[in-house]
């Protein structure tokens, strides 16, 4: 493809990573149609009167990319390899602006503050190939620069003062895009950027993927160094 920004090619050429891996079987999206710069989305109070005075850094706007689908839903196909998989699907900051709210309570007597939370919440990234419920937001909210990353899914995460279910991540937007280039989506990468311990036995499967994404991932994409997410794993167990 033309005229894609340096980060746009590097999601491009990691979604082929995907596709063409022998180990992987992967149902994938494409890097082919692109939406609006991210800069022609500004300013963000026509899309919500709460978001006026809401900033998106120009880190965020540089990294951001232009593709209307980009994701993919794979797992391992050889029988000697670890039983791994992944999803995600990134979306277009368009899209992500358009969502009408955010998510609905996940208690029934949430607290106005909560209730507050979950209307900043927009996602980003989620895994709707695979239907596995795990979604990640953008919150936006005035003052908040850079923007808050949150994780959610179906475990016992989060708590106070925040609505169970969600967990913030120690991570920018644009790291977040940096993460998926490595773990190409893998079950649960997210919490390796959580304050969060993983010994839990309810973590168990997560644990396993993301021990099998560390052992396989070396093999088959040699071009990346899984040093730091090694050592991120490794913090929580």
């Amino acid at each position: 493809m033309h005229n894609l920004t340096l980060n746009e090619q590097r999601h491009a050429e990691s979604l082929e990573e995907i596709r063409s891996s022998p180990f992987l079987q992967a149902d994938c999206g494409n890097a082919d149609h692109l939406g609006p710069a991210p800069e022609e989305l500004l300013p963000l109070g026509r899309y919500n009167d709460a978001w006026a005075d809401v900033e998106l850094d120009q880190n965020l706007l540089d990294c951001a990319l232009r593709f209307t689908d980009l994701g993919a839903q794979w797992r391992t196909s050889r029988k000697k390899l670890p039983r791994i998989q992944g999803d995600f699907n990134l979306l277009h900051l368009r899209d992500v602006l358009n969502q009408p709210e955010g998510p609905a309570p996940t208690i029934p007597d949430a607290t106005d503050s909560q209730l507050r939370f979950l209307s900043e919440l927009r996602f980003f990234d989620h895994t709707p190939r695979s239907g596995s419920g795990k979604l990640a937001y953008i919150r936006l909210w005035p003052g908040g620069t850079p923007l808050e990353i949150w994780y959610s899914a179906v475990a016992d995460i989060g708590g106070d003062p925040y609505p169970p279910g969600f967990i913030k991540m120690d991570i920018t937007y644009c790291q977040y895009l940096d993460a998926l280039l490595l773990t190409k989506g893998t079950y649960g990468w997210q919490y390796l950027y959580t304050d969060i311990s993983l010994r839990r036995g309810d973590f168990r499967e997560t644990v396993a993927y993301l021990q099998g994404m560390l052992e396989v991932f070396p093999e088959i994409f040699p071009q990346h160094d899984y040093t730091d997410l090694r050592e991120r794993l490794e913090a929580r167990q």
